[in-house]
């Protein structure tokens, strides 16, 4: 995923990401496109994440703990390849901030770090 490559909305609002691509409908109709399957994908993938984030934390056994983090570990790489593969499609995108924005929400948390249990 190129995360340096931008792209201007019809707003003229300049986001991260890559324009639409041609193998996307340009208008919603009722049949499943790409999208619409890779999306299924990304929130069934999200949600198994969860899942098995919380039997992570609860199962007793060594060895039957490390395979149910390997099979997480694989459904996250599923996930990510999902999530570049809809940003390379122009499904995702983010505004871009300016260099006093990200200033600003430094400061921000700084101010909140010192709430922080772990200081360093």
């Amino acid at each position: 995923m190129n995360t340096e490559q931008t792209v201007t909305s019809k707003t003229g609002v300049l986001k991260i990401g890559k324009s639409v691509s041609d193998k996307l409908p340009q208008v919603k109709d009722p049949s499943i496109n790409i999208r619409d399957r890779l999306n299924d994908v990304l929130l069934l993938e999200k949600h198994s994440l969860v899942s098995y984030q919380i039997g992570i934390n609860e199962i007793i056994n060594d060895d039957l703990r490390q395979l149910v983090i390997k099979n997480r570990d694989n459904i996250q790489q599923l996930h990510t390849q999902c999530f570049n593969e809809l940003f390379n499609l122009g499904e995702y995108q983010a505004n871009a901030a300016t260099k006093s924005e990200i200033a600003d929400l430094v400061e921000i948390f700084k101010g909140y770090q010192v709430q922080l249990p772990l200081q360093q």
